[in-house]
């Protein structure tokens, strides 16, 4: 399944992106301009595609786990 967004608007170096729906669009957030397309203007629409990322997860993870793990050694 392909996601799509419009470009809402730009303000400076910021894109405000629409989550586009089959029947209407609903605010995605605020993105930095460079992250998207170069040229990208106003009104463009832009798919967007997931990828698994298993380094960031487990990195994630073990930042947690120590957090955790400092929160019950100060009980």
């Amino acid at each position: 399944m392909k996601l799509f967004v419009t470009v809402d608007s730009i303000e400076g170096n910021l894109a405000n992106l629409l989550l586009r729906r089959e029947k209407d669009e609903r605010p995605l957030g605020v993105f930095p301009l460079e992250t998207l397309p170069e040229g990208v203007e106003a009104g463009d629409i832009l798919s967007l595609k997931f990828e698994a990322e298993p380094e960031e997860t487990e990195a994630a993870r073990k930042r947690v786990s120590e957090i955790r793990k400092k929160l019950l050694e100060r009980q």
